[in-house]
């Protein structure tokens, strides 16, 4: 399991409003953990810093 950050954002590209810590096996698994999460109707999926991912 990988460490990843998403990061619930105002708007596209906007402020981040809350951070949150998630595990997953992989960078497909943990952007779809996010689509899928009612907390993150807007969110970056960041690992090791670096955004791998958006929900929009």
């Amino acid at each position: 399991m990988k460490h990843y950050r998403v990061n619930k954002l105002f708007k596209p590209g906007g402020a981040v409003i809350r951070k949150k810590d998630v595990l997953a096996a992989n960078d497909k698994q943990a952007i779809e953990n996010a689509r899928e999460s009612d907390d993150c109707p807007v969110c970056d999926v960041l690992s090791d810093g670096v955004k791998i991912g958006s929900i929009v």
